[in-house]
């Protein structure tokens, strides 16, 4: 059998077509991987520049336009300029006097005729506090802060004053806000014995009225035993006479009692300098001496202060509120912010000087004098918050 021979230079010529087409696929799939990579990195690329534009229109979403550029370059503002006002009030404005003492860089008062959603912000450290317009005594809240471009933030839901304080405050008005929760206890405590003891005399008064009319019972008694007939019906008619007579003066009397019980009610607080005579339910109306540090507007503490009561309540309010001393009656309304003096009407009871309160807020008894001043006061008020808004609805005009 003759063997098939193949020449040298057939078997070198397969051999170099097998490493071509070898060489020529490893080439590809480099390629291929190449592609792949690129592609890759393409897509990288493109969804980095897509979240770039979400996050960058996100905190365009979430910052509204910034207001209130009058105030001190320190601090920003950012909400609807349409509606929301603001104000530099400083420290004589707070009327706290525990915040005032811990410190203060700026106090700003935010109020509006509708609500209140505005982002308060400072370039300068330290703590925030808001004081709450709608509550009284005006208690210090500590909202949460937040960092938005290397500034300190608060969000502001409702009309207050916005404090910024060096950042030791913190610790000082939790200290402040126990001496006055334990104040407040022992004002309760007080109260509660003070009622105690007053139902203690009532059943005293009581029982003795009882000992006397059995006495004079048993007297009556003891004179018919002692008479004849004649004189015993001689003293029946005339007793009946007194007694219509003593029953027609008791009624009279009874009467007169119970309209001088209705229209006072009790008097509570009592625990307040001796002119102030506070009139209402005990039980839900607090009370608290705050003098001037506590009143918050300067023009009533420049017009003279004689004393400044903070009266609230859980419940409503429903009080007199009266002073032996000559002189005007303001109240600083707690639910408004900034809180602007009101002169209630004024009327004289058992030659005290009174006014009825019905609603949570600061009385101040100050000279007679403080009437016109206050009403100069409020008209050049009137006259700056004007031109003050004249003058932004015309920048924001142009």
């Amino acid at each position: 059998m003759n063997r098939v021979k193949f020449p040298i230079s057939a078997v070198c010529c397969l051999t170099l077509i097998v490493l071509l087409f070898l060489s020529i696929g490893a080439v590809s799939a480099q390629s291929m991987d190449t592609d792949d990579d690129m592609m890759m990195d393409d897509t990288a690329m493109d969804d980095d520049m897509m979240m770039d534009d979400m996050a960058m229109d996100d905190d365009m979403m979430m910052q509204a336009p910034r207001i209130c550029e009058h105030l001190p370059s320190h601090i920003a503002v950012y909400g609807d300029a349409m509606s929301v006002n603001c104000r530099d009030v400083g420290a004589a404005g707070i009327g706290v006097q525990s915040i005032v003492d811990a410190g203060v860089i700026s106090a700003v008062d935010i109020w509006s005729s509708m609500a209140v959603d505005v982002e308060f912000c400072s370039s300068v450290a330290g703590s925030i506090t808001v004081l709450d317009a709608a509550s009284s005594p005006r208690m210090a809240m500590m909202p949460a802060m937040y960092s938005r471009n290397n500034l300190s933030c608060v969000h502001l839901s409702g009309a207050g004053t916005v404090v910024l304080a060096p950042a030791m405050m913190m610790d000082d008005m939790a200290m402040d806000d126990d001496m006055m929760m334990d104040d407040m206890a022992m004002d309760d405590d007080m109260m509660m014995d003070d009622m105690a003891m007053d139902d203690d005399m009532m059943m005293d008064d009581d029982m003795a009225m009882d000992d006397d009319m059995m006495m004079d019972d048993d007297m009556a008694m003891g004179d018919d035993m002692m008479m004849d007939d004649d004189m015993a019906m001689d003293d029946d008619m005339m007793m009946d006479d007194d007694m219509a007579m003593g029953d027609d003066m008791v009624m009279d009397d009874d009467m007169a009692m119970d309209d001088d019980m209705m229209m006072p009610a009790p008097r509570i607080c009592e625990h307040l300098p001796g002119h102030i005579a506070v009139f209402g339910d005990a039980m839900s109306v607090n009370c608290r001496d705050v003098g001037p540090a506590g009143i918050g507007v300067q023009s009533v503490i420049d017009a003279g202060v004689i004393s400044a009561i903070d009266i609230w309540s859980s419940m409503a309010v429903d009080v007199e509120v009266c002073s032996s001393i000559a002189g005007s009656i303001t109240v600083l309304d707690a639910a408004s912010s900034p809180r602007m003096a009101m002169m209630p009407a004024m009327y004289s009871r058992d030659n005290l000087s009174c006014v009825h309160l019905s609603g949570a807020g600061t009385v101040v008894l100050a000279p007679a004098m403080m009437m016109d001043d206050m009403a100069m006061d409020d008209d050049m008020m009137m006259d700056d918050g004007m031109a003050m808004d004249d003058d932004m609805m015309m920048d924001d005009s142009g």
